[in-house]
């Protein structure tokens, strides 16, 4: 293991020469470009290829300013992600660890890195590791996606071989140092941790734990520091620092120089079985499932907001439709007068002159039934008053004995008296909730035998919603759209539908209504929709008809739908064949009653 294979000081490094594949050359600028916030530094040249890196992962040439990365950590082609799009690094977590991961370098580690005796640099440059991280995510909290990433791959080429107690305190240092410096969670290396302790020993353990906090907090540029802590993690773990590390395969030098923390522990022979690594690769693997679990939970959270946004937008242009539909019908005078004709204002379903038709007294049934509905309509939409318990420490209001005894008892010893001994119950009025009403009715030639209880039922809801003190307004759908009461003006009379020679405009119609009654909006208080038609749409008006029911509904509106026998009314409405004036007023009070209960 030599971790200074990440960092090169040598003044005398060789410069790196670029790609000569145009992809990796592409990759490489690209990387260039992205690391100066990264590192905090405008001078950096990253090359990625693969075989870069001088033996490792990814090094740092500190006097050439030079980041390489092997670019076989990059697992993808090249060619098949555009490096310059920020959502791409998510196909490449790793390359892109490692790019922080030396940038960190780049920016933190100022000192005289890999000076001093060998084992006290060894020890220096352990500690380097999880310090630059540290200081990385004080910079950059978001940085940690991917430093675990790095994590999951390169960690365990850095873990030693044996089970000695130097190999157990760089693995320490490797993995739970992290811990500490909030790349991995301590239960990701809580197996670690144990087979590190076994080797070391509890109280050993815990020093080095100090050794490596205090180097989190060393000045960048703090050489006397980081070799004084290389100093002192070889005195914990009794190396002589002056001796060179023995070559691989042989015991670490001062490995039984009576210090009781260092002595073997548990699997702890310098040629064991890899307990260390096995333990290693644990960290590796639980760091790696959750960070897939967050992967999927972000993008699970992800596609949510860009389903909400959607749907803000969808809503958006919903409301700019319907506040065009309700000009386009509202604003022109196509509720009086005589004379017919289609729309000159860009629409040709909007009837803009006055079509011709007939009206007539409403009759005894009729009034009846308005009046029956309007009392239904100030039934359902009353509230009863609210009682509100209150407390004080005078009168007026009921004394409470146990209260009293309390304020009593703390005026005893002194202290000012918290309990309020009178309570007193207040009702409180609460608001009724306004009610709107909007009227559909089809005119088209399939419902022309139905015309009379369709005009019936359109002036009893108009009428007793006035009545019950709330708004509403009719619009008519056929070959035209065509507004006949307007929002707040019902109507004297009842108003007879001619017969048109089409069946179209009912999303235009609800739209209308929508945006003059705001039936979409569940601040709006009690809200209800009344289509009084056959069904006998075309394909289109029912797939847009059906979107705007859905909207209504889930805004919270009622939906009632009043028809002849055989209708075919579309989903979520409250449907009801509808004969005489009577069953009308009582129909609608039932629909109504529903609408300002659910809201």
């Amino acid at each position: 293991m030599s971790l200074s294979k990440h960092l090169n000081p040598d003044p005398d490094a060789a410069s790196t020469p670029l790609p000569a594949d145009h992809a990796w050359l592409r990759m490489s600028a690209a990387l260039s470009a992205h690391i100066p916030p990264i590192a905090g530094r405008e001078d950096l040249l990253v090359v990625i290829e693969p075989g870069a890196g001088n033996g490792a992962p990814a090094c740092f040439i500190r006097e050439r300013a030079t980041v390489e990365i092997d670019g076989t950590y990059l697992g993808i082609d090249p060619r098949s992600v555009d490096p310059h799009d920020p959502d791409a690094r998510e196909k490449y977590p790793v390359a892109w660890g490692l790019l922080v991961h030396e940038a960190a370098h780049s920016q933190h580690t100022r000192w005289e890195f890999g000076t001093g005796p060998a084992r006290v640099a060894e020890a220096a440059a352990l500690l380097e590791e999880s310090r630059i991280e540290t200081a990385q995510l004080r910079r950059r909290p978001g940085d940690r996606r991917w430093l675990r990433a790095a994590v999951t791959r390169i960690l365990l080429d850095d873990i030693p071989t044996t089970d000695d107690p130097w190999a157990a305190a760089a693995s320490a240092a490797l993995v739970l140092a992290r811990v500490d410096a909030g790349v991995i969670d301590p239960d990701e290396a809580e197996q670690l941790r144990r087979a590190v302790a076994r080797i070391l020993r509890p109280t050993l353990l815990k020093t080095l734990t100090s050794i490596w906090r205090d180097a989190h907090q060393v000045p960048d540029d703090d050489t006397d520091a980081m070799l004084a802590l290389g100093r002192r993690w070889c005195d914990t773990l009794g190396v002589d620092p002056d001796t060179p590390p023995p070559p691989p395969g042989t015991g670490q030098a001062g490995s039984g120089n009576g210090h009781s923390g260092a002595g073997q522990g548990s699997g702890g022979s310098p040629g064991g079985g890899g307990v260390l690594r096995k333990a290693a690769a644990s960290v590796v693997g639980a760091v790696a499932v959750h960070d897939a679990e967050a992967a999927q939970a972000a993008a699970a959270a992800a596609a949510r907001a860009q389903q909400r946004a959607q749907q803000r937008k969808a809503e958006a242009d919903q409301q700019k439709r319907s506040q065009d539909a309700a000009g386009a019908v509202f604003d022109g005078d196509g509720g009086t007068g005589g004379g017919g004709g289609a729309s000159t204002n860009g629409n040709p379903l909007v009837r803009t002159q006055p079509s011709r038709h007939r009206t007539r007294e409403p009759g005894d049934d009729e009034r009846a039934a308005a009046r029956k509905l309007a009392r239904a309509l100030r039934e359902a939409a009353y509230r009863e008053p609210t009682d509100a318990v209150t407390t004080s420490v005078t009168p007026p209001g009921r004394l409470v004995t146990r209260a009293a005894l309390a304020a009593d008892a703390q005026r005893a010893a002194g202290q000012i008296p918290t309990s309020q001994p009178w309570r007193r119950t207040e009702r409180r009025r609460v608001p009724q909730p306004p009610i709107h009403v909007g009227i559909v009715a089809d005119v088209s030639p399939s419902v022309e035998t139905f015309a009379g209880p369709i005009a019936s039922a359109a002036w009893i809801t108009a009428q007793a919603t006035a009545w019950a003190g709330g708004t509403s307004a009719t619009v008519t759908f056929g070959q035209y759209v065509t507004a006949v009461t307007r929002p707040g003006q019902p109507p004297d009379r009842v108003r007879l539908f001619g017969k048109e020679g089409n069946t179209q405009g009912f999303p235009l119609a609800v739209d209308a209504l929508d945006a003059a009654l705001g039936l979409a909006d569940p601040r709006g208080g009690a809200r209800l929709l009344v289509v009084v038609s056959d069904g006998e749409f075309t394909s289109a008006e029912i797939t847009e008809g059906q979107k705007r029911l859905d909207r209504l509904v889930r805004a919270g509106c009622g939906l009632l739908w009043l028809g002849p026998p055989n209708s075919r009314p579309l989903k979520d409405a409250h449907a009801t064949i509808l004969g005489n004036p009577g069953d009308a007023g009582r129909l609608i009070a039932r629909a109504a009653a529903t609408a300002l209960r659910d809201t």
